[in-house]
């Protein structure tokens, strides 16, 4: 019995190794298509459908995409493999990523701020999965899928109805606005996926989660257009774990540990990754980055227009 048990312990490790290898490589192409995103977006004024039709005649801002179907079946195997109040939280390492990326691209170097942030959330993010019990089963939901559906629809509503009123009189909070919607409906795509690596494949949630999915990619470019890359960036970094933590545990039951010790241990991981998204999302650390490769790499033209 006790060499079957130290067999199963193998796999279950095993999964959640592939798990975390499969979500960080999601989080590396979700950076990359948050950067074409951005730099496809950014030079546009219009909203709505309008924008998507513009959109939609760029190659770049299909690469984009590219990269999220991409990142989304790789995140998929990795709903596959591990719980979801593992596997979503590692998005939050997109951020880094997208910095990476974008360093690249504009031949910087990052300044003390940045490296800082990202060391919080290289060390804060372990801290705060250590939360997540490795062996419990699952425990009865406290909502159904239905009552957190239509809970997360009436706010991803509400948020965009509201950055649509406050666009022009506060133009820095309308972008935070529709990500924090965004975060929601990607967050709630995220449960329906595990929902169905659970066996719930009815037609009906498998169309509200792709329906939620097609919302947030619509909030994002409105995010993006808006206020750059880096405060959209880093608020749904940062919210889609937690949308998702509340479907996982609301509507699938999915346990977290509630010991004193583990408990202090993944809210100073929480509080440390937080940190480290705050200081990686100012508008001066990130916009100039933004500005700087669109001129790099649209031309003299774009150069003196952003100017």
């Amino acid at each position: 019995m006790t060499a079957r048990k130290r067999r199963v312990s193998n796999v279950v490790f095993v999964q959640i190794l592939l798990a975390v290898a499969l979500a960080l490589a999601s989080a590396v192409c979700y950076s990359a298509s948050a950067v074409l995103q951005h730099r496809e977006v950014a030079d546009h004024q219009s909203g709505g459908l309008h924008l998507v039709a513009r959109l939609v005649r760029r190659r770049g801002w299909w690469t984009a995409i590219a990269a999220s179907c991409l990142g989304a079946l790789l995140h998929l195997a990795a709903l596959g493999s591990g719980a979801l109040l593992l596997v979503q939280p590692l998005g939050v390492t997109a951020l880094v990523f997208a910095l990476v990326i974008h360093a690249r691209m504009t031949r910087t170097t990052p300044d003390r701020p940045t490296l800082l942030g990202a060391a919080c959330i290289v060390f804060g993010l372990p801290a705060a999965l250590s939360a997540i019990p490795r062996h419990s089963a699952s425990v009865s939901p406290v909502l159904g899928y239905w009552v957190v559906a239509a809970v997360v629809a009436v706010l991803a509503v509400v948020l965009a109805t509201g950055a649509i009123a406050i666009r022009h009189r506060l133009p820095r909070a309308a972008p935070v606005l529709y990500a924090v919607a965004a975060a929601l409906c990607f967050g709630f795509t995220s449960g329906t996926a595990k929902a169905v690596w659970l066996g719930h494949t009815a037609p009906t949630v498998i169309g509200a989660g792709l329906l939620a999915a097609a919302a947030g990619v619509v909030l994002t470019q409105h995010a993006y257009r808006d206020g750059g890359l880096g405060a959209p960036l880093a608020t749904l970094t940062l919210v889609d774990p937690l949308a998702a933590g509340m479907v996982a545990v609301l509507a699938l039951g999915e346990p977290i540990s509630t010991t004193p010790l583990h408990l202090v241990i993944g809210l100073a991981g929480v509080l440390a990754t937080a940190v480290g998204v705050v200081l990686l999302s100012p508008r001066s650390v990130i916009a100039p980055h933004a500005t700087a490769a669109r001129a790099s790499l649209a031309g003299p033209e774009t150069a003196r227009s952003a100017a």
